[in-house]
């Protein structure tokens, strides 16, 4: 019984999390986000599962799968360094400088994503 109940609590875990910055973003200057402007992939490793998101500054939003046209950075970490990450675990430089989540694209705009995906 431990077992079955334990497996779900991941997905839903990383899902909860992905709700909580889409409201996070939602919350946000709208203003302040376009300022920032972009639109950042996050691609999560679970096992051998890759489960893909998209911050979208430019139209301040957050939704399931990768976008349209190519963002300006991706991110690809495993699950437990994403959770670590958003739930201010760890600071993001030190996972980047550790080679435990590989960056491509606008890394020096990709600094400027704590506020809206920092979970307190």
């Amino acid at each position: 019984m431990g077992a079955s109940q334990s497996e779900p609590v991941a997905p839903a875990g990383k899902a909860d999390l992905v709700s909580r910055i889409r409201a996070r973003v939602t919350a946000a200057d709208p203003k302040k986000a376009r300022e920032l402007g972009g639109v950042f992939l996050f691609n999560i490793i679970k096992g051998t599962s890759v489960y893909s998101w998209t911050l979208d500054l430019n139209k301040v939003t957050v939704y399931e799968g990768e976008p349209e046209e190519d963002p300006d950075t991706t991110f690809t970490l495993t699950e437990h360094n994403f959770k670590q990450l958003v739930q201010g675990k760890e600071d993001a430089r030190c996972i980047m400088q550790a080679g435990r989540c590989s960056v491509t694209g606008d890394i020096m705009r990709a600094m400027k994503l704590e506020p809206y995906i920092k979970l307190e």
